[in-house]
């Protein structure tokens, strides 16, 4: 399978820049370092390896469950790391039967966000043929999710691809860049009631209340916070993208 081009924007499944990124990290990881010519682990924990263009990308597994892992492609925000974006779902760390597979964007956020060419799609295409290659998915349970410009970047990639990703989860997006629609997803949008980086009311507001004009399910999670992913937020999206398509 192969998703279509957005906007400027090829991913193939094997078998608004400045938006102010979170760059926590999570502390009491314990890494388990792979590279693409190892041997192919998916125990639970964080993994991280190299892509065949050099750039890095961390894979988080969750405890094996009753069926293949479904999988969440993971954007981090503006001067984010592949560290922050499994960060943004560390509610979900302890569902089971999960993969977050986290790609690094070549510059300090995607590129399609401020430039007509997307440099970083080959990254997000690899990260996820890597995670096909090491886990078992199940190519019925999968979903685009970001926070922040990984949000925006999220959006902009699984509208114009929604007949490959069933979901998409905007955590704190500002934006939706694609000028093309493909497919119907379910969406999941949060954000914080007094985000002083990207407010809620020029952004999330805006966005969802489109997306509804155009036809699209969507989930809209307003909170009193800033521009953050509380753990039951993060926790809340992941499982209605797992219970959406049971």
């Amino acid at each position: 399978m192969r998703l279509a081009p957005a906007a400027a924007l090829v991913l193939t499944l094997v078998g608004t820049g400045a938006c102010g990124g979170d760059e926590r990290t999570a502390a009491t990881t314990t890494r388990a370092a792979a590279t693409t010519t190892e041997r192919r682990d998916c125990t639970p924990g964080v993994h991280e390896f190299t892509l065949r263009n050099g750039r890095p990308v961390d894979m988080r597994v969750t405890p094996r469950g009753a069926r293949p892992y479904a999988l969440v492609v993971a954007l981090h925000g503006a001067g984010g790391s592949t560290d922050s974006a499994l960060e943004a779902f560390s509610g979900a760390w302890t569902i089971p039967g999960l993969v977050l597979v986290a790609p690094a964007a070549k510059g300090p956020t995607w590129s399609i966000l401020f430039s007509d060419r997307d440099l970083d799609l080959e990254s997000v295409d690899l990260a996820v043929a890597e995670a096909w290659s090491r886990c078992p998915l199940d190519h019925r349970r999968l979903a685009l999710g970001g926070f922040s410009d990984g949000a925006t970047y999220a959006l902009t990639l699984g509208v114009a691809n929604g007949d490959l990703f069933p979901a998409i989860i905007a955590l704190s997006p500002g934006g939706v860049l694609a000028d093309r629609q493909r497919g119907q997803p379910r969406i999941f949008v949060s954000h914080g009631t007094k985000d002083d980086v990207l407010p809620i009311a020029g952004s999330s507001d805006r966005i969802v209340r489109k997306l509804r004009e155009e036809g699209y399910d969507v989930t809209y999670r307003r909170f009193r916070g800033l521009h953050e992913v509380p753990n039951d937020i993060s926790a809340a999206a992941v499982r209605w993208f797992l219970s959406g398509l049971d």
